[in-house]
């Protein structure tokens, strides 16, 4: 097996399924598939036999051997048998973004043209987002097959746009469809002294202290005298949370209030607002304290105007209580168990 100098691993599995670099015995196949799918390739023209062998032997061959290639390409397949053939294309290696590229043999379309998308795609994304740490990948493609658009949404990428008779093909000029999908991979970490300043800007940023219980701006010099206090404090659990690109984009915070209870907050960075983090990191906090501490439930006093805030809490697994006065405030009450 030819292996890509950019990748540590070379063989990417899921279930059944799991792409490989692009195999030189699978060409023949690849051209039937192509020859067959004109309609919708960007292929002005029948591939030969010796055009195949060329390309192979050529640009093909020329990606195993250059650190960072334009393109990635993979045989995928389906409990080891040949399914079809795509990869990352047009890589921007400075951007940290790709095109996607798939085709599946055509007899397998018209059945299963959901189900090998979306594993292809997700087998995609662990090259593109785990092993590349890529920000971006999208498709650029006509505007002919709408089970194509049904198989990106469903494992997340949304249409970015529409360029209107952007392409010249079969003497018409077509609508090309541009969708994406972003990078949201994150981790945590324990907060340590080092985080205090940055701390002190998510609590006194003025989204944080509208939607928090304690509004008014807080000094310095309390904020350090909090903030090492609760670092110490072993009934209190602090996470940051990091992008892919190990940026810091926001907090989690659950605090013990007896042997049984723990209360949750939540801020997120304002330059990471509205990416779907959130909830995300609701979830991964939540079940690492319940994992650490299995006889607690987890509370959340959310203000009934923070129509944002609630939904998150939902999507990350909490369940309504109850609505009340939380410190002289009309308040949901949300619950989090194991």
């Amino acid at each position: 097996m030819r292996k890509y100098k950019c990748l540590t691993n070379n063989i990417f599995k899921s279930d059944d399924f799991h792409i490989e670099p692009i195999r030189d015995e699978d060409k023949y196949a690849i051209l039937d598939i192509r020859n067959s799918q004109l309609y919708h390739l960007r292929q002005s023209e029948p591939l030969t036999k010796e055009k195949q062998e060329f390309y192979f032997s050529t640009v093909i061959s020329a990606l195993f051997e250059v650190e960072k290639p334009s393109q990635l390409l993979f045989s995928f397949f389906e409990n080891n048998e040949f399914i079809g053939y795509g990869g990352l294309v047009h890589i921007n290696w400075i951007d940290k973004n790709a095109e996607i590229s798939f085709v599946m043999k055509t007899e397998l379309e018209k059945e299963h043209f959901l189900k090998y998308w979306s594993n292809f795609l997700n087998l995609l994304e662990k090259v593109a987002f785990e092993a590349l740490n890529f920000h971006k990948i999208f498709t650029y493609a006509f505007d002919l097959r709408p089970h194509l658009y049904e198989a990106l949404e469903s494992c997340g990428f949304t249409e970015e746009a529409r360029l209107k008779e952007h392409c010249f093909f079969n003497g018409k000029h077509l609508d090309v469809v541009y969708h994406a999908k972003m990078n949201r991979n994150i981790s945590f970490r324990k907060a340590n002294t080092d985080d205090l300043m940055l701390y002190f800007n998510w609590t006194n940023d003025a989204s944080v202290r509208e939607n928090s219980y304690q509004s008014e701006v807080i000094s310095l010099e309390n904020h350090s005298n909090w903030f090492i206090a609760k670092i110490k404090d072993d009934s209190c659990a602090m996470y940051v949370f990091e992008n892919h690109l190990k940026q810091p984009i926001g907090q989690v915070r659950i605090q013990k209030q007896d042997d049984e209870i723990a209360i949750i907050g939540i801020s997120n960075d304002k330059d990471h607002r509205g990416k779907g983090y959130a909830s995300e990191m609701l979830e991964i906090a939540s079940k690492q304290f319940i994992a650490e501490n299995p006889n607690y439930t987890i509370s959340a006093y959310i203000k009934v105007e923070n129509r944002a805030s609630e939904k998150a809490f939902q999507k990350a697994g909490y369940q309504l209580d109850v609505v009340l006065e939380y410190q002289n405030n009309t308040s949901y009450h949300y619950i989090f168990k194991k």
